[in-house]
């Protein structure tokens, strides 16, 4: 019996990691599913977003409810200013335009990591909220990870209700499967990637407000966590919603387990393990929709 609970409690806990890891490679996905880009600055706005939560707990006791609002406003801002500062100048089409795209979103990255690290230094930094535990029959979970991943799979699935129900999302979702043929049916698909790049900004905003009760954050962390979030979408299906959601349950459950039964300094080895053998059998991902979101 003892053992079906252990069981039952990392199965619980995996999934409920998995929705935070997908909150946070969520506009990453939606970027690249619809301009093909890949925001290599996308770990940075998730940290500074963080540390930006931390500050408000510091100066007047915020907690999530406010920080997350506030940190999607503000990197909604941030998306639109990146886009029509800098992405919005350079052709971004074929292989020339890809790799302009990561030139910039690296400098960018460079750039707002070494602020961060003058502005908070370089020390991990977390919000103490969500303390307690929650039991659940004779399991006992982290309130603070019950709370993250609810909000976390619905603002997850808030944004895939968007896509699919609203007449905006619907000309994001047109443009992702061709931009041409939305150019050509007389769509703005300028004023779409602005949207999608802004959108896809607020998300990392929302994910780093809300995951720094979770996961202490540091000023110099953004690459390792763009590489997380790329890892997961790759593995799902770049540009792939569905994949994404099955690739982020199915690494948050690789991940406990294997901190369970091999120690925690095993589990990002088993994830890039798995990783690599999914796409050595599938390249394309565990769905294989590449461009669909």
């Amino acid at each position: 019996m003892l053992q079906l609970q252990t069981y039952l409690l990392l199965l619980l806990t995996g999934i409920m990691w998995g929705g935070v890891y997908l909150l946070m490679a969520l506009g990453l996905n939606l970027i690249y599913g619809v301009m093909k880009v890949v925001n290599l600055a996308h770990g940075d706005f998730i940290v500074v977003a963080g540390l930006l939560a931390v500050t408000l707990y510091g100066a007047f006791q915020a907690g999530p409810v406010l920080a997350i609002p506030l940190a999607a406003l503000l990197f909604l801002l941030v998306g639109l200013a990146v886009y029509r500062g800098l992405l919005a100048r350079v052709d971004t089409a074929g292989p020339q335009g890809e790799l302009r795209t990561l030139l910039i979103t690296f400098g960018l990255s460079s750039i707002i990591s070494n602020i961060a690290l003058l502005i908070w230094g370089g020390q991990y930094q977390s919000v103490p909220f969500f303390q307690s535990s929650v039991r659940l029959g004779s399991l006992f979970l982290p309130e603070s990870l019950i709370i993250s991943s609810l909000v976390a799979f619905v603002l997850a699935f808030a944004v895939q209700f968007w896509l699919i129900r609203t007449r905006w999302g619907r000309l994001v979702r047109a443009t992702a499967q061709s931009e041409l043929g939305a150019a050509s049916c007389g769509l703005n698909t300028s004023r779409i990637r602005l949207l999608t790049f802004a959108l896809g900004a607020a998300l990392a905003g929302a994910a780093g407000a809300l995951t720094v009760v979770l996961i202490p954050v540091q000023a110099a962390s953004g690459g390792f966590v763009t590489v997380q979030a790329f890892t997961l979408i790759a593995l799902g299906g770049l540009g792939n919603y569905l994949g994404a959601l099955l690739a982020a349950i199915l690494l948050g459950v690789i991940e406990v387990s294997s901190s369970y039964f091999l120690g925690a300094s095993a589990a990002s080895a088993m994830i890039y393990l798995i990783f690599i053998l999914v796409l050595i059998v599938r390249p394309q991902g565990l769905l294989g929709q590449r461009g669909r979101i």
